[in-house]
């Protein structure tokens, strides 16, 4: 189990090198030699199916590469059955490539050699790996054939046939049915229909196997799991703004042995992202960190953080032994010094007395002292409002809006002659914050609208008893604070301007822009990975888990 890690990696790659040449080797006409004391001694069945069993493990060899590089015990167990066949077949081809046979058996001693080396148990398979599997079978088994029947000795057909022909030909033969090219021997045309049959019969197998297999999913957070990080996170007083979105339904949660700390967590891509900083007792913040990783090793997955602050960054740094890099930064309204007064201010000011002229009013609620009308109206609106855009987020934002649930969030609702025109929605950050979640106007609606919202909910926070007013997030943040000094050297603008062009799309610089203009404290964000060259998977695994969230903000 404490194998070098480089080592199935590298029995991974050779094993895709080895399936790809497998396959290659039986099409190509140049691979391949003849014996033509099998091709008489067997009959057509046996010869056709053995050849299309030795492309269809080529193939399977190159889908489990990735697998044994991941240290899977059940690509491993599979990838020697399947070396096994394609050996035992080979023997049974019309035509054989002693090197393959050669690599097969020198693959096949490495993986027992090195057995201990996979060890990790499967990821639970999608919904969608069937139909996936169906479809990439389809496809490379499709265009084996028709390579096997283009790299054919042109001697062999009755006529030139067409490239077209041939697909037809090979599609009829997937289903049993006799295509439109012929042969002038009765033996080859035997070997080629018995060879798109059993290609025909594999890539049925595919998906009916991928269906079939039995492997545990990971658990979500259970209704007793959200109830218990709802009461670790409101009694922390030094819980990061980010704690209560470890309730996500989409998420799972590792716990350490008593229960009083845990990390929310999803796993993407051979990644296990943890969301946040760990919460709970922060004395059990390594024991969770331990069993974390302890699960993280079981499974061989990357383990990695998104979005944690420079509190838990540390603890993860420091018992992990995570290489970190700073994203951007989360602006935090500290709500007694809170003020419209000041130059600073002039254009927050003066937006939120011009919304006010135009007749615009805001009022925060506890979702819990909502109308039930009202509710059901602004779960409508913030369906509409997003404007055929999917929800999204991981870290920084909830899956659902307005739900029974979470009684304790708070809803700012802007209006104008009565009609709800914008909202925001916070969850509870512990006793004495909040933390913004979604944001959301009508389009259309006149300019300004957001800066009355946020300046309203300070002013109730301020007279409920609340110090923290937790905003979005802005990637990049320190990049453009330095980019707009005077000592900024060509890179760092250079890299602003690409961010800037980038802003077209992902509203990256305006977001931070927006939030500059409150006289935030900010709070860095971090991603957390193990070693640099785990960088770009976790970086896009993280992608991956936000859905390309518009901006990296919190909604």
């Amino acid at each position: 189990m404490k194998t070098q890690k480089w080592v199935p990696v590298w029995i991974g790659r050779v094993a895709f090198i080895i399936g790809f040449l497998d396959i290659l080797a039986n099409v190509n006409s140049r691979w391949r030699i003849r014996v033509h004391a099998l091709n008489t001694a067997f009959p057509a069945f046996v010869t056709g199916s053995a050849l299309a069993a030795a492309i269809f493990t080529g193939l399977l060899l190159m889908i489990l590469a990735r697998g044994l590089g991941r240290r899977k015990r059940r690509a491993w167990i599979l990838a020697i059955g399947i070396l096994i066949i394609n050996i035992i077949t080979d023997l049974f081809r019309g035509r054989q490539h002693p090197l393959q046979i050669a690599l097969g058996l020198t693959l096949l001693a490495i993986l027992i050699i090195f057995q201990k080396s996979f060890y990790a148990k499967s990821d639970p398979s999608t919904r969608f790996q069937p139909l996936i599997g169906f479809g990439l079978a389809l496809v490379v088994l499709f265009v084996a054939s028709v390579l096997l029947l283009e790299f054919r000795d042109q001697s062999e057909f009755i006529g030139r046939p067409s490239l077209w022909k041939i697909c037809l030909y090979v599609i009829e033969g997937f289903v049993g049915v006799t295509g439109p090219v012929t042969f002038h021997s009765e033996k080859t045309s035997d070997l080629l229909s018995f060879t798109l049959g059993t290609f025909g019969f594999f890539i049925i197998l595919v998906p009916i196997w991928s269906y079939f297999r039995r492997v545990k999913p990971i658990a979500r957070m259970s209704d007793e799991d959200i109830d218990q990080v709802r009461t670790l996170i409101k009694h922390d007083l030094d819980q990061d703004s980010l704690g209560y979105f470890a309730t996500r339904r989409d998420k799972s949660v590792i716990w350490s042995p008593n229960r009083k700390a845990g990390i929310a967590y999803r796993v993407q891509g051979g990644v296990m992202l943890a969301s946040g900083d760990p919460f709970g007792e922060y004395s059990l913040w390594p024991a969770a960190i331990e069993a974390f990783l302890a699960e993280a090793e079981l499974h061989a997955w990357t383990p990695a953080v998104m979005g944690c602050s420079d509190h838990g960054g540390e603890v993860w740094v420091e018992h992990a032994g995570m290489t970190a890099i700073d994203i951007g930064d989360e602006a935090i309204i500290r709500v007694k010094d809170f003020t419209l007064e000041g130059r600073p201010m002039a254009n927050v000011r003066q937006m939120v007395n011009r919304i006010r002229r135009k007749g615009y009013s805001c009022r925060t609620y506890k979702w819990s002292d909502v109308d039930p009308e009202v509710r059901v109206e602004l779960r409508k609106l913030g369906h509409e409002w997003r404007y055929g855009v999917a929800e999204r987020g991981f870290s920084m934002s909830m899956d659902r809006f307005g739900e029974d649930i979470d009684p304790d969030t708070y809803i700012t609702i802007a209006r104008l002659d009565g009609a709800i025109k914008g909202l925001l929605y916070y969850v509870p950050w512990t006793t004495d914050g909040l933390s913004l979640d979604r944001m959301q106007r009508e389009r259309g609606t006149d300019a300004g609208v957001n800066e009355l919202m946020i300046v309203e909910t300070v002013e109730w926070a301020r007279e409920h008893g609340f110090n923290r007013v937790s905003l979005n997030f802005a990637a990049f943040r320190s990049l453009f604070d330095r980019a707009d000094k005077i000592s900024a050297g060509p890179i760092t603008r250079g890299t602003r301007n690409l961010i800037r062009f980038f802003s077209n799309f992902f509203q990256v610089e305006s977001l931070y822009r927006f939030n500059a203009k409150f006289q935030p404290d900010w709070e860095t964000r971090y991603v957390l990975y193990p070693r640099a060259a785990d960088l770009p998977k976790v970086g896009w695994a993280a992608l991956r888990a936000e859905k390309f969230i518009s901006g990296f903000r919190k909604n």
